[in-house]
């Protein structure tokens, strides 16, 4: 057979490479068929929280029992000379020389020792005077801490006088 002067031919090659390009195209599309529908459905993740429940308190009748009212006693008034130790005096501590003064538990120089008081502190007198081992011993408390109390020497005691100030 002659070919026709006017008639195409189509090479060889080109249509295999045409065959090819189509069977690539149909089998990607199969592909993407098959895994869009053979693979586990996507479950979209929603974030977990840990939540504590707290129960709403619950009302709870309350008896109230009335205290009776304290009354105060007044201190009464420091009656003493100035210059003298007493109950209810005030005194400062000195002539330490800096080494500050041992409050000890109980009137006596070999009784254990609670604290040590800085020079010019000053203290309220709540005990005493009690003789021993040659001092008088008096017991004192702090007027800003109660629980600072403790037995200490005259000889390093000094009564003062507060007074308070005028409007």
């Amino acid at each position: 057979m002659e070919k026709s002067p006017n008639r195409k031919s189509i090479h060889p090659i080109s249509l295999v490479a045409v065959l090819v390009l189509a069977a690539a195209i149909v089998g990607l599309g199969y592909l993407l068929i098959k895994l869009a529908t053979t693979g586990e459905p996507k479950v979209e993740q929603t974030p977990v929280y840990n939540i504590t429940l707290i129960p709403a308190p619950t009302e709870t009748a309350v008896v109230l029992t009335p205290t009776p009212e304290a009354t105060s006693t007044p201190e009464s008034p420091v009656l003493l000379p100035e210059g003298v130790i007493g109950m209810n005096a005030y005194v400062q501590v000195t002539g330490t020389e800096g080494l500050g003064l041992r409050m000890r538990a109980e009137p006596g120089t070999s009784a254990a020792i609670n604290f040590l008081a800085a020079d010019e502190e000053v203290f309220k007198v709540i005990g005493g005077p009690v003789t021993q081992d040659g001092y008088t011993w008096w017991q004192l408390e702090a007027p800003y801490d109660q629980t600072r109390v403790g037995w200490a020497a005259d000889s390093f005691l000094a009564a003062i006088t507060l007074t308070t100030p005028t409007p």
